[in-house]
């Protein structure tokens, strides 16, 4: 068996430690021992670097040279990630979490879906400011201290209504409306209905009941 011998390179590997001069887009101006180097971003480097960074350019000749990692950055700046395009985080075994000491934000310029088969929130307070909202589903369990809705306009529909409560208030300023085929009030020691004018009128038949009966 014959040993092939490595050919010798023709060209000369790049590998520097440069400062970050200017931003022009894409290209990015890295200064290294006195020589501007002009280089993209390898695509291997999520952090988006900014001016003042030191970093590292690096490539097999020095017409293919890339930015393809940031050492120190003087400033406390945020760190950046940034993609140009499509970027997916996957984990195909195990899971994936996000955690900050500070706060965490997730915003879209065009639309944020979540989708999965079980979804669980758990918040010490939440506030939730929605222009618009649709909620389809099957079931709905809440189970809170006490609720307060306000609203101007409140529409309810559904085939059947039952509701408990040991004291029930209902304060109406101007008109109530009732109507039903059928009204059945029963109370167990007292019924009252006053007004500054009472009317009670039947189509067929009225009628009045009781051991005692005081009109005046």
């Amino acid at each position: 068996m014959r040993a092939t011998q490595k050919q010798p390179l023709s060209y000369d590997p790049v590998q520097l430690v440069g400062t970050v001069q200017q931003i022009n887009g894409a290209l990015f101006t890295v200064n290294c021992d006195g020589a501007d180097w002009i280089c993209p971003q390898a695509l291997s480097c999520l952090i988006e670097p900014q001016v003042g960074d030191q970093v590292i350019i690096s490539g097999p000749d020095r017409y293919r040279v890339y930015l393809i990692a940031i050492i120190s950055r003087s400033s406390n700046a945020p760190v950046s990630l940034a993609i140009r395009g499509d970027l997916a985080i996957r984990s195909t075994s195990g899971s994936v979490s996000l955690h900050s000491a500070a706060g965490t934000h997730i915003s879209s310029d065009a639309k944020l879906a979540l989708s999965s088969a079980h979804y669980e929130q758990t918040n010490d307070t939440a506030r939730f400011t929605v222009g618009q909202m649709s909620y389809t589903g099957e079931t709905v369990e809440a189970t809170v201290g006490k609720t307060t809705i306000f609203s101007s306009i409140v529409s309810l529909l559904a085939d059947r209504i039952n509701s408990v409560a040991r004291l029930c208030f209902r304060n109406v300023k101007e008109v109530d409306h009732v109507r039903a085929q059928t009204i059945d009030y029963e109370a167990e020691k007292l019924t009252r209905v006053h007004g500054g004018y009472t009317t009670l009128t039947a189509q067929d038949v009225m009628k009045i009941n009781g051991d005692q009966i005081h009109m005046s």
